[in-house]
């Protein structure tokens, strides 16, 4: 029995799961920073181990597989009943019910036959071993496959994961509150023409590291990253994410050169000296921490500011590093975030990435990328040419310095898009998809109802017809868990009804919305005869 309750994210989840368990034997759940992943995983062992059942959890890497064993018994999971995938280690024990390892451990060895769920934390990591055990689990066993990811973004996961489970977004999540917001800042942008990008495991096509360093370890940029550090930050605690060591380690003397006390976490740091460095992190003896691709996941401590020193083209990338900036603590409103890497110019902000089904590599991928760019170009946030402040998209004063562009000066144009005729084709909405919205639409009636608002079953008929132009025929009426999608579509029906209604309404004698009788008519057309004539006789006096 865990000691925690669901929160909305993971309760969504959990609901979602079993409503598909039957039909996939695979799913990917879209938890973004702050849902809950590692509670997530703890309801769902939970549920396993409670009817006798045995998991396998398999963390990203090693450093991660005791941090989770720790949360699990935080939750509640019963601690005699974890054992290590770990060579030489004492909790080493394959019968116990709950299994973690690490995947590169678990490549190295003889995969357990006898579990009955596989949960894969941070999916979209490439791994083909892996991969291939995942293949084999769902199309030749009964085993069923679990993947985590708060950046599902990776373009073989179609291939593996049948089902997508999206309880929440990352937007939705700074709107409530279970994420601080940002405010963005680019004070300079390197150029990154001829650099040709690579395809990593982690992270996707990518720039290369060794190129990234030449360009970015130039000392006006280093210096600008600290100077514009001393301007926005103000003491405030810091991550940097940088290309390589060498890269690290020159911003780092740079800081420590300013008096400002910066320490440097690589993929070699001890794990006694990185604990050390994050202690005096969280006491606040180090005000910046410099690291390589390290504090990308798992990292938790309070974070206000993040410098992005690494360009990049990958979007699993950009909002894992981000993501380490945007948890709530006590005090804190927003996140500050200094890219020195162009970065926002070329994906736009964190929260505005999405995606609403899993992506397959062999599916169209050059014209999905081509037609996901353009989408980007349209999207991009401008920055404030007096503070550099990164304005949303359509914005035009500065709500930062309150800088009103003169005309020309905030003005970019694509030549790359010219006009095309629209071939008015509409998107094919399967039935599946138009029976989840009705069986949402159904809860949100019943949710009303129990509030003392209900609505009619003709407004959600409406509502549906609104979203698919068809009435719901054939379809059942079980309710089902409101997702942010539907949520947000009746949100938007409700603003556009009420920007409807008139804000003066006419007096009731001259309504339009009511009928009246010709004898009354007439009474009206007679007074305004009347009161033109007195205008008329007072002007003629004049």
């Amino acid at each position: 029995m865990l000691n925690i309750t669901e929160n909305f994210a993971q309760k969504r989840a959990l609901d979602m799961l079993r409503r598909d368990w039957k039909q996939h034997n695979s799913f990917m759940v879209y938890a973004p920073t702050g849902a809950g992943k590692t509670g997530m995983a703890a309801f769902i062992v939970d549920g396993f181990v409670s009817r006798g059942m045995r998991v396998l959890f398999c963390a990203p890497y090693i450093t991660l597989v005791t941090q989770t064993a720790a949360r699990f018994v935080q939750y509640g999971l019963p601690e005699d009943e974890i054992g290590y995938i770990w060579s030489n280690h004492p909790n080493y024990d394959p019968e116990k019910k709950i299994q973690i390892a690490s995947a590169d451990t678990l490549i190295r060895r003889n995969f357990p036959d006898n579990i009955d769920l596989l949960i894969v934390d941070e999916a979209h990591i490439r791994r083909a071993q892996l991969l291939g055990v995942i293949k084999h689990l769902t199309e030749k066993t009964n085993v069923k496959v679990i993947g985590l990811s708060g950046t599902p973004f990776s373009p073989f996961l179609g291939k593996y994961y049948k089902r997508l489970i999206k309880p929440t977004t990352m937007k939705e999540l700074i709107q409530r509150g279970d994420l601080s917001g940002y405010e963005f800042f680019a004070p300079s942008k390197p150029d990154l023409s001829g650099i040709r990008p690579k395809k990593s495991e982690e992270f996707g096509s990518d720039y290369t590291d060794g190129d990234l360093a030449e360009i970015m370890c130039g000392a006006d940029l280093v210096g600008d990253i600290v100077k514009s550090w001393l301007r926005h930050a103000h003491d405030l605690p810091t991550i940097c994410f940088c290309v390589n060591q060498d890269h690290a380690g020159f911003i780092t003397n740079e800081f420590l050169r300013c008096g400002i006390n910066a320490e440097r976490v690589i993929a070699e740091t001890p794990s006694e000296e990185r604990e050390m460095i994050f202690h005096r992190f969280a006491q606040g003896a180090t005000k910046v921490i410099v690291n390589v691709s390290v504090l990308t996941a798992g990292f938790d401590s309070d974070v206000r500011c993040i410098i992005y020193a690494r360009p990049t083209k990958s979007e699993i990338r950009w909002c894992q590093a981000l993501g380490r900036g945007l948890r709530t603590a006590q005090g804190k409103e927003t996140c500050l975030i200094l890219d020195h890497s162009g970065s926002v110019h070329r994906l736009g902000f964190p929260d505005s990435i999405e995606y609403n089904e899993l992506p397959s590599s062999r599916d169209g991928e050059k014209k999905s990328g081509s037609r996901k760019e353009t989408e980007k170009t349209e999207k991009k946030p401008r920055e404030c040419t007096q503070c550099h402040f990164m304005k949303p998209a359509g914005v035009y004063v500065c709500p930062k310095c309150g800088f009103k562009p003169v005309g020309g000066d905030d003005v970019e144009t694509d030549t790359s898009r010219d006009l095309s005729r629209m071939n008015g084709k509409t998107r094919e909405f399967t039935r599946e998809e138009m029976q989840n919205w009705w069986s949402q639409l159904r809860f949100y009636q019943r949710q009303r109802a129990m509030s003392g608002k209900p609505v009619s079953d003709g407004w959600c008929k409406h509502t549906f017809h609104d979203k698919f132009g068809v009435w719901p025929r054939s379809l059942h009426d079980n309710p089902m868990q409101i997702s942010p999608e539907v949520n947000n579509f009746i949100k938007w029906k409700q603003i556009k009804f009420a920007k409807k209604r008139p804000v003066n309404p006419e007096p009731e004698e001259f309504s339009l919305a009511r009928p009246v009788s010709i004898n009354t008519a007439k009474e009206h057309v007679k007074e305004l005869k009347k009161t033109m004539e007195r205008t008329l006789a007072e002007r003629g006096k004049a």
